[in-house]
Order: C-alpha cells, then structure tokens, then sequence
C-alpha cells in the first residue's frame, strides 16, 4: 500500500497518532468532520481522505508500459510537473510518437481519476505462472520521496480495465 496515513500533509513529519474516539456511535456520526490523526510535530489534523489526497498529489510523473512480444510495447508518460502526456509505440524502440499538453485544472482532474482506479493500492506484482507469453505491464509512480513499481504478466488489478480507459482518454490513443 503506497498511502501513508501517518504521515502529516503539512509538515510530512511521520511523528504522529491516531485518534481515538471513546464513543464509537459519535465518532461514526461526526466521522466526515472529525480528523483521524494528529502531526505531534506541528499540531496539524487530517482525516483518511486528506491522507489520500495529499499520496496522490505527490505523484509527479507516471510512466505505463504495456505490450507483448508480437504486439511490441506501448508506453504513456503522464508528467503532472510540466502538463504533458507523451504516447509511445514501437517494437524495439518507439516508431511513433504523439504528445499531448494539459491545463493543471485537467491534470487535476486526472490525477482524480488515477485515484477513482484505486491506482496506489494495487498490489505490486500481479503474475499468472502457468502462461509463457501473452501480456506483460509496469507502472511506475515517480512521487516525492521513493518510487513505486506496479507489474505483472497475463493477470491485473481489478481496476485494470479503467486504467486503460482513463489512459487511452488522457492520450487519446490506444493502450492495453
């Protein structure tokens, strides 16, 4: 899981709790207002959402490779920082190349849409052993702080299918 709920979105401080709630039926009835931890750094409160929110945010570049060995590879690059998209296709290298520029508004809007696929919570490796050949994918989550890697060969997330929806929307070509 690449959501790290403990760690403060203000400061980024990891010296944190969560709070506690005595009674469960108020805690339920006020969850949407009442934060879920506490920064014992600088004091600040968040909820799980803004937790969410501020991992997606993070995100400054993501890189999805898709292909087969027949097909050849396909390859989009999402870059937040510069509002770019780039679409590559090739068998060994890339023989074609499209991008595409965004405003923030509608970089904004991806990176909701990244989060309505459930995207940090894939697991990291998703592989069919009894399949040789067939299709093999990465992602690669380039964030402030570490990277993360998503892959697998014949098997997917259960989100899969939208991702690719959401990628081939952004890039307007195809993908997967």
């Amino acid at each position: 899981m690449a959501i790290n709920y403990y760690q403060c979105p203000e400061c980024e401080a990891r010296e944190t709790r969560r709070i506690l709630r005595a009674d469960p039926h108020y805690a339920s009835y006020q969850k949407s207002r009442m934060p879920d931890y506490r920064c014992n750094s600088c004091g600040n409160e968040w909820t799980r959402e803004e937790s969410v929110d501020y991992s997606y945010r993070r995100i400054k570049v993501l890189e999805a490779t898709v292909g087969s060995y027949f097909s050849g590879d396909t390859k989009v690059t999402i870059n937040f920082e510069r509002n770019l998209v780039k679409w590559e296709h090739g068998l060994l290298t890339p023989m074609e190349i499209h991008y595409a520029r965004f405003e923030s508004s509608e970089m904004e809007k991806i990176r909701n849409e990244l989060k309505a696929v459930n995207l940090l919570n894939w697991k990291r490796s998703y592989h069919e052993p009894y399949i040789l050949d067939g299709t093999q994918w990465e992602i690669v989550v380039h964030k402030s702080g570490r990277n993360l890697y998503k892959s697998g060969s014949n098997m997917f997330p259960e989100e899969w299918e939208a991702f690719c929806r959401l990628v081939k929307k952004v890039s307007s070509k195809e993908f997967g």
